[in-house]
Protein backbone atom coordinates (compact mmCIF):
# COMPACT_ATOMS: atom_id res chain seq x y z
CA UNK A 1 0.00 0.00 0.00
CA UNK A 2 0.79 3.90 0.07
CA UNK A 3 0.87 6.34 2.68
CA UNK A 4 -2.87 7.29 1.57
CA UNK A 5 -3.93 3.71 2.29
CA UNK A 6 -4.30 2.87 -1.01
CA UNK A 7 -3.43 -0.71 -2.49
CA UNK A 8 -0.82 -0.58 -4.76
CA UNK A 9 0.26 -4.38 -5.34
CA UNK A 10 -0.32 -7.92 -3.90
CA UNK A 11 2.90 -10.40 -3.36
CA UNK A 12 2.95 -14.23 -3.52
CA UNK A 13 4.74 -16.08 -1.61
CA UNK A 14 5.15 -19.41 -3.40
CA UNK A 15 5.83 -22.78 -1.97
CA UNK A 16 9.73 -22.71 -2.69
CA UNK A 17 9.70 -19.26 -0.94
CA UNK A 18 10.07 -17.64 -4.23
CA UNK A 19 7.99 -14.32 -3.89
CA UNK A 20 6.44 -12.54 -6.73
CA UNK A 21 4.04 -9.11 -7.16
CA UNK A 22 1.92 -8.32 -9.79
CA UNK A 23 2.47 -7.45 -12.77
CA UNK A 24 1.75 -3.83 -13.56
CA UNK A 25 1.36 -3.17 -9.76
CA UNK A 26 3.17 0.14 -7.83
CA UNK A 27 6.07 -0.58 -5.52
CA UNK A 28 8.46 2.39 -5.66
CA UNK A 29 7.64 3.62 -2.00
CA UNK A 30 4.83 1.33 -1.08
CA UNK A 31 5.14 -1.40 1.36
CA UNK A 32 3.29 -4.04 3.67
CA UNK A 33 2.37 -2.55 6.83
CA UNK A 34 3.25 -5.51 9.68
CA UNK A 35 1.53 -3.77 13.08
CA UNK A 36 1.25 -0.17 14.26
CA UNK A 37 -0.56 2.86 14.36
CA UNK A 38 -0.59 4.28 11.17
CA UNK A 39 -2.31 7.58 12.40
CA UNK A 40 0.25 9.76 14.65
CA UNK A 41 3.18 6.80 15.08
CA UNK A 42 6.08 8.36 16.98
CA UNK A 43 8.44 5.69 15.57
CA UNK A 44 8.85 3.71 12.67
CA UNK A 45 10.61 0.86 11.68
CA UNK A 46 11.15 0.10 7.92
CA UNK A 47 12.80 -3.50 6.95
CA UNK A 48 12.94 -5.42 3.83
CA UNK A 49 10.41 -8.47 3.99
CA UNK A 50 7.11 -8.91 5.85
CA UNK A 51 9.18 -12.12 8.11
CA UNK A 52 11.53 -9.71 9.04
CA UNK A 53 9.04 -7.39 10.19
CA UNK A 54 6.68 -9.91 12.06
CA UNK A 55 10.03 -10.60 14.57
CA UNK A 56 10.78 -6.92 15.12
CA UNK A 57 6.79 -6.37 16.33
CA UNK A 58 7.66 -9.35 18.82
CA UNK A 59 10.49 -6.78 20.58
CA UNK A 60 9.19 -3.48 19.63
CA UNK A 61 5.12 -3.86 20.01
CA UNK A 62 4.22 -0.08 20.17
CA UNK A 63 6.01 0.44 16.90
CA UNK A 64 4.83 1.14 13.06
CA UNK A 65 6.90 -1.37 11.41
CA UNK A 66 6.48 -1.25 7.79
CA UNK A 67 8.40 -3.99 5.09
CA UNK A 68 9.60 -2.25 2.44
CA UNK A 69 9.46 -5.58 0.26
CA UNK A 70 13.19 -5.48 -1.12
CA UNK A 71 16.28 -3.64 0.15
CA UNK A 72 16.09 -1.55 -3.10
CA UNK A 73 12.78 -0.04 -2.10
CA UNK A 74 13.98 0.40 1.26
CA UNK A 75 15.20 3.98 0.62
CA UNK A 76 12.19 5.02 -1.26
CA UNK A 77 9.91 3.87 1.33
CA UNK A 78 11.95 5.96 4.28
CA UNK A 79 12.02 9.12 2.19
CA UNK A 80 7.87 8.93 1.84
CA UNK A 81 7.82 8.18 5.36
CA UNK A 82 9.93 11.43 6.42
CA UNK A 83 7.57 13.35 4.39
CA UNK A 84 4.45 11.91 5.53
CA UNK A 85 5.43 11.88 9.54
CA UNK A 86 8.30 14.37 9.62
CA UNK A 87 8.08 14.07 13.83
CA UNK A 88 8.15 10.31 13.68
CA UNK A 89 11.87 8.39 14.84
CA UNK A 90 13.06 6.37 11.61
CA UNK A 91 14.65 3.23 12.33
CA UNK A 92 16.05 1.23 9.07
CA UNK A 93 16.18 -2.20 10.38
CA UNK A 94 18.33 -3.93 7.42
CA UNK A 95 19.33 -7.38 6.03
CA UNK A 96 22.68 -8.50 6.33
CA UNK A 97 23.53 -10.43 3.15
CA UNK A 98 26.79 -10.54 3.82
CA UNK A 99 27.55 -14.27 1.97
CA UNK A 100 25.94 -12.25 -1.09
CA UNK A 101 28.49 -10.23 -2.91
CA UNK A 102 28.39 -6.71 -2.20
CA UNK A 103 25.99 -6.84 0.58
CA UNK A 104 22.73 -5.75 -0.87
CA UNK A 105 20.99 -5.90 2.33
CA UNK A 106 23.36 -3.51 4.31
CA UNK A 107 24.22 -1.81 1.99
CA UNK A 108 20.95 -0.52 1.02
CA UNK A 109 19.42 -0.15 3.87
CA UNK A 110 22.67 2.48 5.09
CA UNK A 111 21.94 3.97 1.83
CA UNK A 112 18.48 4.41 2.76
CA UNK A 113 19.04 5.41 6.22
CA UNK A 114 21.42 8.12 4.96
CA UNK A 115 18.89 9.45 2.41
CA UNK A 116 16.52 10.08 5.16
CA UNK A 117 18.68 10.73 8.20
CA UNK A 118 17.40 7.82 10.50
CA UNK A 119 19.18 5.17 12.79
CA UNK A 120 20.18 2.26 11.09
CA UNK A 121 19.96 -1.34 12.68
CA UNK A 122 21.64 -4.27 11.29
CA UNK A 123 21.97 -7.73 12.82
CA UNK A 124 25.11 -8.99 15.05
CA UNK A 125 26.48 -11.84 13.93
CA UNK A 126 28.50 -13.33 17.26
CA UNK A 127 31.44 -15.68 15.84
CA UNK A 128 32.10 -18.74 18.27
CA UNK A 129 36.21 -19.49 17.79
CA UNK A 130 37.02 -23.07 17.83
CA UNK A 131 39.92 -23.76 20.74
CA UNK A 132 43.21 -25.02 18.66
CA UNK A 133 44.11 -28.56 19.01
Amino acid sequence: MDLTGRLTNLQFIVTDGRKRLLSGGRKRGCFIPVAGDMENPARVIICEGWATGCTLTEDEPAVLVLAAIDAGNLGPVALAVCRHWPSAGLVIAGDDDRLTAGNPGATKAKAAAIASGALLALPQWLWRMRPST
